[in-house]
């Protein structure tokens, strides 16, 4: 009986950590937007059975990461198309839950706002665009959480996910000159004090303030990455040709 439940704790471990090195090939885009998952592939890079495997695909199409097409397993892609409703949803879910985190947050709700804080602020100074990204993730997941309010906190989650992947797109191309990535990252670190400072003095309205311009922090950025920076040349009129 004890080598069966040691079995079982092994299968939960693999598990675990299959899912964990899937969900972070697919947020670092190592994992192709689009692409056919090939689960052989992660099998023999991976050294597990398929089993695992098929259990980490199944929790990952429940996040949106993958999706199903037909037979095949893809990577889910961000459609231009899903870029509005994407910012409408990210804008009403982060003023809503970051209100309701300032008005019903715990002492120890609280505690860990700030402690998640402080940790982005650590991997500014000493971790990679990936370390920084999680890192916000889970800032503002405690702040959701804060809210006590499960159906949002959901939705929000969702929506988290798909901006960790358009965040790594934004640093891996785009408008990236080392003084304005820097002057972006220190807004970031400047909305989460003002974010903390709001819930920590239940200040729902402060709070909802910053949550609106935090997202569009976000919003600009993405922006600037797909558009490039404004023409600063004005347009060209046809009849000067």
């Amino acid at each position: 009986m004890g080598l069966a439940v040691g079995s079982d704790a092994a299968a939960v471990r693999d598990a675990d950590r299959v899912y964990e090195d899937l969900r972070q090939r697919i947020l670092s885009l190592d994992l192709i937007p689009g692409s056919i998952f090939d689960e052989a592939r992660i099998v023999s890079e991976l050294g597990v059975s398929r089993t695992p495997v098929r259990e980490a695909v199944i929790r990952l199409v429940s996040e949106g990461l993958l999706r199903r097409d037909g037979r095949q397993i893809r990577v889910s892609s961000f459609e231009v198309g899903q870029l509005r409703p994407f910012f409408e949803a990210n804008r009403l879910l982060s003023r809503s839950l970051h209100r309701m985190a300032a008005i019903r947050r715990t002492p120890a709700q609280l505690e860990k706002i700030r402690t998640e804080m402080l940790a982005f602020e650590k991997s500014v100074r000493e971790g990679t665009d990936v370390i920084m990204n999680e890192a916000n993730y889970r800032f503002h997941r405690e702040i959701a959480r804060a809210a006590d309010s499960a159906f949002l906190e959901r939705t929000y989650s969702d929506i988290l996910l798909e901006a960790m992947r358009l965040s790594r797109q934004c640093f891996e191309a785009g408008d990236n000159t080392v003084d304005q990535l820097e002057a972006h990252i220190a807004r970031i670190v400047a909305d989460h004090r003002d974010l903390f400072t709001a819930i920590e003095q239940r200040e729902p309205d402060a709070a909802d303030n910053v949550a609106a311009r935090h997202s569009d922090l976000f919003k600009d950025r993405v922006a600037r990455q797909l558009l490039g920076p404004p023409n600063t040349r004005g347009t060209l009129d046809l009849a000067d040709l």
